[in-house]
């Protein structure tokens, strides 16, 4: 009878020690799940002001049109954008009108109307740019955060050794918790599909342009690069002027 009764007594013990390990895990891993998904969506809401730096810097490219023009575009900012350079994309009327119908520009000649609109296209990119870039990086620093806190996560609840100390508790009683830890193969593969992965960070999805240079630093050899565009494509350049808002 004694025996019985400390066989039972160390049953009890081992159930309250699994069952306050597993609450702690469970506990902790929850507040990072929400922390996790919380970053996922506001990445997802970051694509919107992305795309908005990205309508921009569509517009200058359409606008020069060719590939070298693109390239020195490029020398000039020192910024590279050619990934956005499209054949198809520059001679498409349906983008052309997207992308150019909610604008306007000014003045008298059809030259001087376009070289107005390629000015205001590349100030309203670099008047863009702080706050997207400060975004930016306030994501990287939350994705940063979040690694460390998996990374830490997976050093305070080794599942190998937490299923591990648990047979040794249960012996050969089935165990009473809700994760299955009866074989050190299936321990295994649950740890695997517990784990978490690293999140993604932004910069290695999002673009980023800190630094443009602002206008008036570039703005002779940025005019000259319009008006050679220009010249090279008068008729696609009134087309564009045509889509403006009137």
């Amino acid at each position: 009878m004694l025996q019985d009764g400390f066989e039972d007594l160390a049953e009890s013990l081992s159930l309250e020690v699994r069952r306050e390990i597993a609450e702690r895990y469970f506990t902790h891993r929850k507040v990072l799940e929400e922390e996790i998904e919380e970053y996922l969506r506001e990445l997802k809401e970051f694509e919107k002001e992305e795309e908005k730096i990205l309508r921009e810097i569509v517009r200058l490219i359409f606008m020069l049109k060719d590939e070298d023009l693109v390239r020195r575009f490029e020398e000039i900012t020192g910024k590279s954008v050619r990934s956005y350079h499209d054949e198809y994309l520059v001679y498409s009327p349906t983008i052309r009108k997207r992308l150019f119908r909610t604008l306007r520009t000014r003045g008298f000649t059809s030259k001087g109307k376009f070289l107005r609109l390629f000015e205001d296209t590349y100030k309203r990119l670099v008047t863009g740019l702080p706050e997207y870039q400060k975004k930016l990086r306030a994501l990287e620093v939350w994705a940063r955060r979040i690694n460390e806190d998996i990374e830490e996560f997976h050093r305070e609840y080794d599942l190998g050794s937490i299923f591990g100390f648990f047979r040794s508790l249960e012996g050969e009683r089935p165990s009473e918790l809700a994760v299955p830890v009866q074989g050190e193969e299936t321990g295994r593969g649950l740890e695997e599909r517990l784990r978490f992965r690293p999140v993604p960070l932004p910069r290695s999805r999002f673009l980023d342009l800190e630094g443009l240079p602002p206008w008036k630093k570039v703005s002779g050899a940025l005019l000259h690069l319009a008006k050679e565009a220009y010249s090279r494509h008068t008729g696609e350049a009134r087309k564009i002027l045509e889509d403006l808002t009137s």
